[in-house]
């Protein structure tokens, strides 16, 4: 009697790949991100899973499809993942037609990447935009030792440690004031000038990044700090920074969106000109936008542009100002 012979496996070969399996996996990651993002309130970790909300809003589209495709139950809950962070992106895909716009002054704000020594291609570009101030991060002693040849168009510069290795420089063509115990209690500079006639001030800062407990609630505390100065501030001002967190986070929301009660408003310079995204510069796909500027009701903003900045993780921005009562 003959024994049928069992089909023979190939050696070495594992189980066959589920595409549904792992799309599914996948489905239910986007359910969890998207939901658990809007807890990133009370949570460091929920708060970085908040930033993504686009990259959310593709990998759900492309979801859908596929579940609408295989006529399968999940496009609901995919289409409502995608629903719902089209409505948290909504406020910031809209950008307006751009136009020649005259503006009363300039303000540069750069990342520089802490361990980029070439600070030629910084001197270039602050020589290409022309402000009338540059705010410079991640900067260090070296480097800015290294700029000493701006010295002679911006001849008033301030610098401040704002964490690790990372220091802040402020230049500016006018001379300015500054507010010492800004910078002793908080890291912050905050600082008075006058610009064609007119007086104005500048705010920034640089917090850490929130990738521990103690990080992210130092990062609100100083986010809050220059939230309510700016809001303050009787003159003009522009509140300008890497505040290391994304227009989609919940804490973004509180601090700078809420209006307190009997306190003016902040108006992000952003707002009308798009998401422009400005970190990591090396991963278009996953870029999200954490170089921010607020200007309070003394001023109006004509132009917000991201600028490309070799050497460095992050975009440049470029914010062209007028003012208010001018607009």
């Amino acid at each position: 009697m003959l024994t049928p012979i069992a089909p023979r496996q190939s050696a070495g070969r594992g189980p066959r790949f589920d595409l549904n399996r792992w799309l599914r996996w996948a489905t239910w990651a986007l359910v969890a991100a998207t939901l658990v993002g809007r807890l990133g309130e009370y949570y460091f970790v929920f708060e970085l899973v908040s930033h993504f909300v686009v990259l959310y809003c593709v990998v759900a589209v492309f979801l859908s499809a596929y579940w609408l495709f295989t006529g399968s139950r999940l496009v609901r809950i995919t289409t409502g993942c995608l629903l719902l962070n089209s409505f948290l992106a909504a406020p910031w895909l809209v950008a307006d037609p751009p136009a020649a716009a005259q503006h009363d002054f300039r303000v540069l704000h750069a990342n520089v990447l802490y361990t980029d020594t070439d600070m030629q291609r910084t001197i270039r570009l602050i020589g290409e935009q022309q402000p009338d101030l540059f705010v410079l991060q991640e900067m260090t002693p070296a480097t800015i030792r290294a700029l000493v040849p701006l010295r002679s168009t911006y001849p008033f510069q301030y610098e401040i440690w704002s964490k690790g290795p990372c220091h802040i420089l402020v230049g500016s063509r006018t001379p300015f004031s500054v507010d010492k115990q800004a910078v002793k209690t908080q890291q912050v500079i905050h600082l008075t000038t006058t610009i064609n006639g007119r007086e104005m001030a500048l705010v920034t800062v640089h917090p850490r990044t929130p990738v521990l407990p103690s990080w992210f609630a130092e990062r609100n505390r100083q986010l809050a700090y220059v939230a309510d100065l700016t809001r303050r501030e009787p003159r003009p001002t522009l509140l300008i920074g890497d505040f290391n967190i994304s227009v989609f986070s919940p804490v973004y929301h509180r601090i700078f969106e809420e209006e307190p009660v009997s306190q003016p408003a902040l108006a992000a310079c952003r707002k009308g000109f798009g998401i422009s995204p400005t970190w990591p510069r090396f991963f278009p796909p996953g870029m999200i936008p954490i170089d921010h500027a607020f200007v309070n009701g003394g001023l109006r903003t004509v132009r917000f542009q991201p600028l490309e900045q070799p050497g460095s993780d992050h975009k440049a921005v470029v914010v062209d100002l007028k003012w208010a009562d001018r607009s």
